[in-house]
């Protein structure tokens, strides 16, 4: 079986946790983790498997041709002469070009340049109609030059991979779902008994889809590489849902929007969540059996909050630590905020995590009761 090169784009920060998911859905032959991403080498049906199953990867690329160029018209000769028809669908891909310490490094004049030479190739090597008796969409090619080595890799993702069609209800500040599913992957590892997963301060219940959604291969959405012509021909095979732990019985999630809450409850209404109208920092939660808590709390950035941002933080999470007592916290903060919440009494520090959220440099703190 033939192998491929493959790049897994990874928010920095989160490169452990997609590899230890990697590894329990579909591993592959070989995987190094690098800043950013995971480089793999596998085959087409096992590209096609991890699209379906994978949560944390933003996309992911296939690498087709790397060389050095240190001139415009060495990268003419080099995209004439590529073999094209292999890969390409539409004739007038999209171009994601970043320079670094290399010769070459005007994004425009090298755009210009690829777009100059694959029009010639096109002459010659016409495309066949289906892109446009089917409307297949045009890919995008990205172009990386880091001292004169030229990568240039295919997104065979299309749409980013935290984009699952799962729901279209949103809160004022949502989650990624691929952030989302990391940081509920990290709280749930290693569990040894049922549980319950509340989220006191749910929102749409990102948290909470993710999490019962972790095991269960994507299959509402389209991606790039279905109408590439190394996969023409073949079919998208739906896998089973993967053996989860089975730990994660129910989620609960709460919330002071009620007309918010209310939506999310009809598009989410196949999985076992319940929704509750209720200022969780007020009112204790009584949940029937044992639960772990995660929260991304506002802020006081898109979301307002009454008070000084670090009072209100502080006194929120002293009650759901003091009264609440879930068996493990997850909780999301600003990075500035680290000395806060530092030794809650009862509880010892499982992980701590830091990366950046929407421009914003955060730290996810995991802490498990004594």
């Amino acid at each position: 079986m033939e192998l491929h090169p493959y790049f897994l784009i990874i928010l920095p920060g989160l490169e452990d946790l997609a590899h230890q998911e990697l590894m329990d859905k579909c591993p592959p032959t070989n995987a190094r983790v690098t800043k950013g991403g995971i480089e793999i080498n596998a085959s087409l049906d096992w590209m096609a498997e991890a699209h379906l199953k994978l949560k944390i990867p933003t996309r992911i690329l296939l690498r087709i041709s790397e060389f050095k160029v240190r001139d415009f018209p060495k990268l003419y000769q080099k995209i004439l002469h590529f073999n094209w028809t292999k890969f390409l669908s539409h004739p007038d891909p999209l171009w994601e070009i970043s320079c670094t310490k290399s010769r070459l490094n005007h994004t425009g004049r090298i755009k210009e340049t690829i777009k100059k030479a694959l029009t010639q190739v096109l002459i010659k090597q016409p495309l066949s109609k289906d892109w446009e008796k089917k409307n297949y969409p045009p890919q995008t090619f990205y172009v990386r030059l880091n001292d004169d080595l030229l990568t240039l890799s295919l997104d065979l993702s299309g749409d980013p991979l935290y984009k699952r069609n799962l729901q279209s209800v949103k809160g004022e500040a949502p989650l990624r779902e691929n952030i989302a599913a990391a940081l509920v992957y990290e709280l749930t590892y290693h569990l040894n008994q049922e549980v319950i997963l509340v989220d006191p301060m749910c929102g749409s219940g990102t948290f909470l889809t993710e999490a019962l959604t972790f095991y269960t291969p994507l299959h509402l959405r389209t991606f790039a590489f279905e109408t590439a012509p190394f996969f023409k021909g073949k079919t998208l095979k739906m896998t089973k849902t993967i053996e989860a732990q089975g730990l994660l019985t129910d989620a609960v999630g709460f919330d002071i929007n009620e007309e918010l809450l209310l939506k999310v409850k009809k598009e989410t209404s196949g999985l076992p969540i319940t929704f509750q109208n209720q200022d969780s920092t007020l009112t204790p939660i009584k949940i029937p059996g044992e639960m772990i808590m995660i929260c991304n709390p506002p802020y006081g950035e898109r979301l307002k909050i009454e008070g000084k941002r670090g009072t209100f933080l502080k006194e929120a999470w002293k009650k759901f630590i003091e009264v609440d007592r879930p068996l493990r916290f997850g909780w999301l903060l600003p990075k500035d905020m680290d000395d806060l919440f530092l030794h809650p009494k009862g509880y010892k520090q499982v992980s701590k995590r830091s990366f950046r959220n929407g421009g914003l440099a955060v730290t996810f703190w995991v802490w498990e009761r004594l």
